[in-house]
């Protein structure tokens, strides 16, 4: 059964409360007190700080004079405040490539965390699709439903990935195919441009992951989530394990381009030697047929046609001496 899409409200806010005890659903910022959440619920706020009022989620949390949105990070990182922390990491998007990445930054506190990114993300609906009404995701921590979050949010990377991979296997078709393909190096530039910004979206993440799996990390609300953000970084290992699996197969689909045009250079100079080595003889007997020697040779006009036979005959000895040695 899939679920309600989310509301938004007059500020811009979209929020979803996951209540252990009956039906999670979508909320309104104005009708809930953060500060009443019981330990069976857990409350996610998501806001796209260009468009919404994101200054209106700090107060909401009780949190306005803790963070300052203009001074965030840029890149992934994790700092902790009174009562919550801030953790920022890349979001993974199809235009990875030819966009700047979106940065996410998560607050988690207690029982509730909230979304902040400059940037389109639809985070809630997107993770709550494939989700039945009622997940008792409220018994979860707020420390232990971030690392959730996290680990599907990861997923996207892993597509990206497998994007990456089959768009390998398409050059890889094109290499096995006869004739010229003169798009080939610029797809093999732009998957190998694909894999560089991923990579460089992932590896800064360890620094994030990290701390968080150190059982005696106080940065979060809840320490016991340390073994979820263990097995998520395991899975982040894993996705630059298989990054690099990537660039790989990308250098080998690329050497053997590489192989294909030097063998049909080779291929290219072996009949232009061929060309040459048969007309040799002939450059040769044509050479001394056009001295100016007065020999009665010479003088007999049968003879040019002597020396056109001995032209052929001289080739079509060549060329047969070329295929015994097996030179074609």
């Amino acid at each position: 059964m899939t679920r309600e899409k989310q509301v938004t409200d007059e500020n811009g806010l979209q929020a979803w409360l996951y209540d252990v005890s009956g039906d999670d659903a979508p909320t309104r910022i104005s009708d809930l007190d953060p500060t009443r959440i019981n330990d069976g619920q857990i409350l996610w706020i998501d806001a796209n700080i260009k468009e919404a009022d994101a200054a209106s989620v700090l107060k909401v949390l009780g949190i306005e004079g803790q963070l300052d949105l203009d001074t965030v990070t840029m890149r992934p990182g994790l700092v902790a405040h009174e009562g919550f922390a801030q953790i920022s990491i890349l979001s993974a998007r199809e235009d990875l490539v030819d966009s700047v990445p979106v940065m996410l930054h998560c607050l988690v506190g207690n029982n509730w965390i909230a979304t902040l990114h400059d940037g389109e993300l639809n985070l809630v609906d997107e993770f709550n699709e494939p989700l039945a009404r009622d997940t008792r995701l409220g018994e979860l921590t707020s420390s232990s439903f971030l690392a959730l979050v996290f680990d599907w949010h990861l997923n996207g990377y892993f597509r990206e990935i497998e994007a990456v991979q089959e768009g390998i296997d398409r050059v890889d078709e094109l290499l096995l195919r006869p004739g010229p393909k003169p798009q080939l190096i610029d797809r093999l530039f732009h998957l190998r441009r694909r894999v560089t910004r991923l990579r460089k979206a992932l590896s800064p993440h360890r620094d994030v992951f990290v701390p968080l799996s150190n059982p005696n990390s106080e940065l979060l609300p809840s320490p016991a989530a340390a073994p979820d953000f263990r097995r998520l970084l395991q899975r982040l290992e894993h996705a630059l394990e298989e990054v690099n699996t990537t660039r790989e197969m990308i250098a080998v689909s690329f050497d053997i381009h590489m192989t294909e045009i030097a063998q049909n250079t080779n291929d290219i100079m072996k009949r232009l030697t061929l060309a040459s080595v048969l007309l040799l003889p002939a450059v040769l007997l044509a050479g001394i047929m056009g001295m100016n020697f007065k020999i009665e040779f010479f003088a007999d006009p049968s003879m040019f046609w002597v020396t056109i036979f001995a032209m052929a005959f001289l080739a079509v000895c060549t060329l047969v001496y070329a295929r015994y040695r097996k030179w074609l």
